[in-house]
């Protein structure tokens, strides 16, 4: 199989503006952020709240997890995929994760804010500032 024929059966792929990014995170409550500690690179699942611009997610205090986010460069996927249809789209975003400390730049309410799906005590709030957010969609061929 030549290139040419590759790229047709995996669709179309083109960028998204920032615009249309944003819109599909505010859409979405789980997503995945990776870092990378000297132990080697790690991706989590969390839920999260896109909230003046910053994703925003709790995580248990003591996690580990935790140990690895405060102040430090990550990346934050959220996608969609068909794959009966071969298409989808994948918003990342990069950026500094600090821990919250003063509540009042979380979202005003408790139904806005992020819900884990998992069990136990997640208090302690995470919000990445983005330096720089991307996004793909794959169209079908």
């Amino acid at each position: 199989m030549n290139i040419q024929q590759t790229h047709h059966l995996l669709g179309r792929l083109e960028e998204l503006p920032v615009g249309e990014c944003m819109e599909l995170l505010a859409a979405k409550r789980v997503g995945r952020v990776g870092v990378s500690p000297s132990t080697g690179p790690q991706i989590f699942p969390v839920n999260f709240v896109l909230h003046d611009g910053n994703v925003v997610f709790r995580v248990a205090p003591y996690s580990r997890l935790a140990g690895l986010l405060d102040e430090t460069s990550v990346a934050f996927e959220v996608d969609e995929i068909d794959d009966f249809l071969e298409c989808g789209w994948s918003v990342l975003v990069v950026g500094q994760a600090h821990v919250v400390v003063d509540l009042t730049g979380l979202p005003h309410t408790w139904a806005e804010r992020p819900h884990p799906w998992a069990s136990g005590s997640r208090d302690l709030y995470i919000r990445i500032d983005p330096t720089n957010i991307t996004g793909r969609r794959v169209l079908p061929a």
